[in-house]
């Protein structure tokens, strides 16, 4: 981690609202006396404090906003009267992840629909002569069909990929990006006074989003300030319309996706760049050929095994290992215990000296003035552990039940590595239109098995199998071997998926038998998958 870290306290040197980048407590400008006068406010913002930003400024300079030590700048929220997400985060964690996060949350969808719609489109140009055409032969279910060479695979990667990266800013150019409340944005970092009034005004930001998006990792619970936001919107709206993402998750996931995409296109183009290099195949050895192909196989093997096996089961695992103390964290939770950057300095700022005011006091008299959302009586002396208690028995179900597995929705699987199988099987849809009737229905079978059977089983083999048994991450070598080993293991289960797949259609040739072997695959699937997203990060229903 980039972070600088305090070592006593085990968190950044940096409070929620950037003190350490500003160097000056927001209070300190109001004199030492605003200690007894300050109080957090829970009614409506003031409407010049009523500030959202476009998702496009967040995302932009790939989420540079989101990292704790990017440059410091000034306010670019607009005034709003309702503010669609609020991003509640910590800002120990890295800001790369956070960015992937969102960019899987709020891109990922539009870029799926759109790269399997370029694919669609260009297979049908193909297929009626419009665009130029060449020709590949393929194995599918033990027959060999001449298919087309892959530029519909190649354009949906293109467009995956712009989609996945500006959608949000293509949305702002139509006036539609997603607004979204980001402290760092939303709040003026350069007028110290309005700075003051927003965060003591931060539940009227809650009260004015209609979604709260909780980008999780390990510290999180232990931050004060989260902890705040979140006793906020609990307090408002239950846990309704809340989303909470793993942070490790987005690179898991994007890795497995680009890997499985990297590996078909080199398979694809494995012929053409072959013409390329040995331009002319009579002029050439049958030694050339062979050593090229092999090369090419060996290159596709470990772009698909290194980073769709290795890369994504080292992410999980730390994911997994953070996900097993998250019980016992929520267990034992306690406001009183959670960490804050005041006290952990002893309220002395460390680079400027000077005194600042305890963030702690103001959310417990808040707190005492909620009494009544968590306890459902006047007894003031009760409220803290009230609260302690709600997060215990109510929340922590809660949480357990959208971040406490390995499981990823298989609407978000769709999103991800489902798309370059889904892609690279468009390519079927020329030969499907020539040939029709049965080997059409072969084809056909084939792109589905592939796409919605192959596709999110490899991450959810990956994911599961990292999460299973016995871990360790303390010791370098000790990490390495855990990694290897569970990557092996996850490579093993994908040759099985991957045989079930395309090994009985081959042997049998009835077209009625290779329906049931796909019926036998596809039903099971749906079942576990159903089966996982009761358990599965998202949005609660």
């Amino acid at each position: 981690m980039s972070e600088n870290v305090d070592v006593q306290n085990g968190e950044p040197n940096v409070d929620k609202y950037g003190r350490a980048e500003s160097g000056l407590d927001p209070a300190c400008s109001l004199g030492n006396s605003f200690d007894f006068e300050r109080c957090l406010t829970s009614g409506p913002l003031a409407a010049d404090l009523r500030l959202a930003v476009g998702l496009d400024k967040v995302l932009r300079r790939l989420g540079q906003e989101l990292r704790r030590n990017g440059t410091k700048s000034g306010c670019r929220g607009t005034q709003a009267d309702r503010i669609g997400t609020f991003i509640s985060h910590d800002w120990g964690s890295r800001g790369s992840l956070k960015f992937m996060s969102l960019l899987l949350i709020f891109n990922s969808r539009a870029a799926a629909v759109i790269a399997v719609s370029v694919s669609v489109t260009v297979a049908l140009l193909e297929a009626y002569d419009v665009m130029p055409r060449k020709s590949a032969e393929r194995l599918v279910g033990g027959r060999r069909y001449m298919t087309q060479s892959g530029e519909a695979s190649l354009c949906g990667l293109v467009a995956y990929l712009f989609i996945l990266c500006f959608w949000q800013r293509i949305l702002s150019l139509c006036g539609r990006s997603a607004s979204v409340f980001l402290d760092k944005l939303c709040i003026d970092q350069e007028n110290e006074e309005q700075k003051e009034r927003a965060i003591l005004g931060l539940a009227g930001f809650l009260d004015i989003s209609d979604r709260l998006l909780i980008l999780w990792s390990p510290n999180y619970f232990d931050r004060l300030w989260c902890t705040y936001e979140l006793a906020s919107w609990l307090r408002l709206s239950g846990m309704k319309d809340t989303t909470v993402m793993p942070i490790h998750i987005a690179p898991a996931l994007f890795a497995i996706t680009f890997s499985l995409w990297s590996s078909i296109i080199i398979f694809i183009y494995a012929p053409t760049i072959r013409g390329y290099f040995l331009w002319s195949d009579v002029r050439r050895s049958g030694s050339d050929l062979l050593t090229f192909d092999v090369v090419s196989g060996v290159a596709g093997l470990l772009c698909a095994i290194v980073g769709g096996v290795i890369l994504p089961t080292h992410l999980s695992r730390h994911l997994a290992n953070s996900l097993r103390l998250l019980p016992q964290q929520l267990e034992r939770f306690s406001i009183r215990e959670t960490n804050c950057f005041c006290c952990s300095h002893h309220h002395v700022h460390p680079e400027t000296k000077k005194h600042l005011p305890c963030d702690r006091q103001l959310i417990f008299k808040m707190l005492l003035q909620w009494q009544q959302d968590f306890t459902g009586s006047a007894e003031s002396v009760a409220t803290l552990e009230a609260f302690d208690f709600r997060i215990r028995q109510k929340l922590e179900p809660w949480v357990l039940r959208h971040i406490g597995g390995a499981h990823v929705p298989f609407r978000m699987l769709l999103a991800t590595s489902c798309v370059p199988l889904m892609c690279s099987t468009i390519d079927y849809i020329p030969a499907m239109i020539e040939l029709g009737g049965v080997p059409a229905f072969r084809l056909g079978l084939d792109a589905i098995l592939q796409s919605f059977v192959l596709g999110p089983g490899v991450a959810t083999a990956i994911m599961m199998i990292s999460a299973a048994g016995f871990d360790c991450k303390n010791h370098v070598g000790c990490d390495l071997f855990f990694t290897l080993l569970k990557s092996t293991a996850s490579t093993l289960v994908l040759a099985i998926i991957w045989a079930s797949i395309n090994i009985p259609r081959a042997i049998l040739g009835h077209v009625g038998w290779q329906l049931a072997v796909g019926a036998v695959l596809v039903v099971p699937t749906i079942a576990i998958f159903r089966c996982c997203c009761r358990s599965a990060v998202g949005p609660s229903e």
